[in-house]
């Protein structure tokens, strides 16, 4: 079986090409809990010392390849564990079932007695699934690309007590490539020309862009060495960190990209092809990995990587990423995709003797040529939308390689309350239970951004280690409680309306469409709602009823005075809040188009200042919390920076993420990762809108349809140039301005 062959490699690698050769691996199932590292987590958690916890070694039983038991006495609370993930996954069971507590990516709530609590009898919870891996390559684009030391410590500690044992670490990876390609013919601009910058890389790792973009060349430089190197250096402190605490870092695996035609100047007479277009962008070529330059090269890569973070037993990279089957051979250019693959996992073998290569299965992905090519023993498959019907269903569990079950749910980081609760809750366990799961090895969190819905967040931390189904509405219910602090009928009703409605959806009746419905304040203005979404994948209908989820509001701000102040509660009211504006603003754009079409001129103004104003109130409750604003994103960015160019170059890298992509992107790019946050509503989209509405009187007058305006992109080209500073502080009381808009509504109902 994979997990024990999995568990067996961890031992620790070394790092080479440097004086001060060091241990580098990863933390062994079985290795001591009671460490410096685990207790400081515990304490950081806690926000308090660990001093009442005990922390013991457990033996794992029969059928366990991981477990944890919780026990003692108040004041002595033992946790018993078989590794430091264990460990601090005991730690997270007790904080929730035992004292009460709540972690989130989106505030915590802990208030604990002196003498801390111990459960009155025993808990024991345990898994048999091997690898609990976390993160899309994307999430380093969408989410955490601009990350400093603090927020990745915290994140860390959230990690392992959630249980994840695999971690992508891709931060600072980038000097990877800067050290291998210099070896190879080109010089050292070259290559920071050919590196993104840093929230665009994890595409570039995917082999689907580059980091050379001639039209952006003015305000956004190539990579300084600089910044590679502070990169690094921050890579360096996660990955040891990740593997204090016994998460295996998973660094990316070399599989053929390479930087354009430079490099294949350098090596005329070897296969390697031009890899196409995507989205607008020209991807990397490829060097055909059945070459003979590939070996050196590759073997350069690894030790590279080795020299700056060591060495870990699990990789991770695509052939052909998102690529269709009929795309292949042009992009193979002769080169037979089986033994590509082959080429790529002995190259890892001679690298890394044992190391598991981690595919993606997504799209077309992996193809069974691969898989029935390479040593599957060495391979795990991380689907990443593991619904009922989802490709490990498609594809008979992989054809019978190892695999983990992976949850998606949001696509962009973009906005929007919505969750898959029943995928995890229910699906997950009738899958472990049956014969059709095959060779399932564990489980994989994989949405493209992150730390939003923390709900969702809340169940994937436990059900690795629940085997039987959850009763959602019991769970809920009791997350509610441990959120807030109290059983309050007013939270629990809202919670119920929240679960029957953006935590329930089911893709049975949405044929089409990605995460949740999203808010028409982002979209770039048309009256044409026909399929209409603001992302190209979008969903083009709403996820659920408007109207149900509209009751939810009255009876989160009914909740008692303790609660108002508590940092969980306001984000759960600004999002509830910003999502019930945003369903109005969608039912007020349909009332604007047809009476646009009836020729209504006052319909079609009071609607449009309407939509304006739900528009302004949104920006007005996002400021109220430190979670949806825009100036925090721009400034982490620029705290990059060594220089005002690099600062410059480093913000709009941030800006353009967020709104065009990048100059070159296609339609399919341009609002794919848009934000609902405070001075991005009022600063982007309502100029957008205000533009458009003002126009729309005298369209009705001419009776030429809708006005058409092609310089949308444009004006986001000169949005992502801009330098005005946006706060980083809230401003304002969350329910004090969430109460004044929900009687605002109740007002001017719809």
């Amino acid at each position: 079986m994979l997990g024990t062959a999995a568990a067996a490699l961890l031992t620790a690698g070394t790092r080479v090409g440097t004086a001060s050769a060091a241990p580098r691996g990863a933390a062994a199932l079985g290795a001591p809990v009671d460490t410096p590292a685990v207790r400081a987590a515990i304490a950081r958690l806690l926000g308090r010392s660990a001093d009442q916890f005990t922390l013991q070694q457990l033996t794992p039983g029969a059928g366990e390849v991981d477990a944890f038991e919780i026990g003692g006495t108040p004041g002595a609370v033992r946790l018993s564990a078989s590794s430091p993930v264990a460990a601090l996954s005991a730690f997270q069971w007790w904080l929730k079932y035992v004292a009460g507590g709540h972690l989130s990516t989106n505030g915590d709530r802990i208030s604990l007695p002196a003498t801390l609590p111990a459960p009155p009898s025993t808990i024991r919870q345990s898994t048999e699934l091997t690898e609990r891996y976390a993160y899309n390559f994307t999430v380093f684009g969408y989410t955490s690309p601009f990350w400093s030391w603090s927020e990745w410590e915290r994140e860390l500690d959230l990690l392992a007590a959630n249980g994840i044992n695999r971690a992508l670490a891709l931060i600072g990876q980038e000097i990877v490539w800067y050290d291998t390609f210099r070896d190879f013919g080109l010089d050292e601009l070259t290559v920071r020309q050919w590196i993104a910058q840093p929230a665009h890389q994890p595409w570039q790792w995917y082999g689907e862009i580059t980091g050379y973009d001639e039209d952006a060349s003015a305000f956004s430089g190539p990579v300084s060495v600089g910044l590679l190197q502070r990169r690094a250096a921050l890579g360096v402190r996660i990955v040891d960190r990740m593997r204090e605490l016994g998460i295996t870092p998973v660094f990316p695996a070399f599989v053929g990209h390479v930087p354009d035609q430079m490099f294949a100047d350098e090596h005329p007479g070897t296969n390697i092809p031009a890899q196409g277009d995507y989205a607008g962008h020209a991807r990397p070529y490829w060097l055909d990995t059945t070459e003979a330059l590939y070996p050196p090269v590759a073997e350069r890569f690894y030790e590279a990587q080795a020299a700056h973070f060591g060495t870990t037993t699990h990789y991770s990279n695509d052939l052909f990423h998102e690529v269709g089957e009929s795309e292949l051979p042009a992009l193979l250019n002769g080169a037979d995709l089986g033994d590509a693959a082959v080429a790529v996992q002995d190259a890892l073998e001679a690298a890394v003797p044992g190391a598991i290569w981690l595919m993606q299965g997504w799209q077309d992905n992996p193809q069974l040529d691969v898989l029935n090519a390479v040593d599957e023993n060495r391979i795990v498959v991380l689907d990443l939308d593991s619904d009922d019907t989802g490709k490990w269903a498609q594809t008979g569990a992989y054809w019978g390689v190892p695999w983990c079950w992976g949850s998606i749910q949001n696509f962009g980081g973009r906005p929007g309350m919505f969750g898959n609760l029943t995928d995890a809750g229910r699906t997950l366990p009738g899958i472990r239970q049956s014969s059709t799961r095959k060779r399932l090895v564990g489980t994989a969190w994989v949405q493209e951004g992150t730390h939003n819905n923390p709900v969702v967040g809340d169940l994937l931390g436990e059900v690795a280690w629940r085997r039987d189904p959850v009763a959602l509405e019991p769970w809920v219910l009791a997350y509610a409680r441990r959120r807030y602090g109290v059983d309050d009928p007013h939270a629990a009703q809202a919670w119920r309306i929240l679960l029957d409605t953006a935590y329930s959806f089911s893709k049975s009746g949405h044929t089409t469409g990605e995460g949740p419905h999203e808010s028409f304040f982002a979209m770039e203005p048309t009256l044409d709602l026909v399929n209409r979404s603001v992302s190209m994948f979008g969903p083009d209908d709403p996820r659920y009823d408007l109207d149900d989820f509209a009751a939810c509001l009255p009876e989160l701000l009914q909740v008692p005075s303790s609660v108002r102040g508590l940092a969980t509660y306001r984000y759960d009211l600004v999002d509830v809040t910003r999502q019930v504006l945003a369903n109005r603003g969608r039912v007020l754009l349909a009332r604007i188009s047809d009476a646009f079409d009836d020729g209504d001129t006052d319909a079609v103004t009071d609607d449009a200042d309407r939509f304006l104003h739900a528009l302004d109130l949104s920006n007005e409750i996002l400021g109220t919390d430190k979670h949806w604003l825009l100036g925090t994103w721009l400034e982490q960015a620029k705290a990059w920076g060594a220089t005002a160019g690099e600062r410059n170059s480093l913000e709009w890298n941030a800006r353009s993420m967020l709104t065009i992509w990048t100059i070159d992107a296609a339609d399919t790019l341009r609002e794919y990762a848009h934000r609902e946050w405070h001075g991005l509503l009022s600063g982007y989209y309502r100029p957008r809108w205000e533009r458009f509405f003002d126009a729309l009187p005298d369209a009705i007058d001419a009776g030429d349809g809708e006005p058409s305006f092609d310089d949308w992109n444009a004006r986001g080209n000169a949005w992502s140039q801009q330098r005005e500073v946006h706060r980083t502080q809230p401003v304002g009381d969350t329910f004090t301005i969430a109460s004044r808009i929900a009687g605002e509504l109740a007002a001017d109902p719809l």
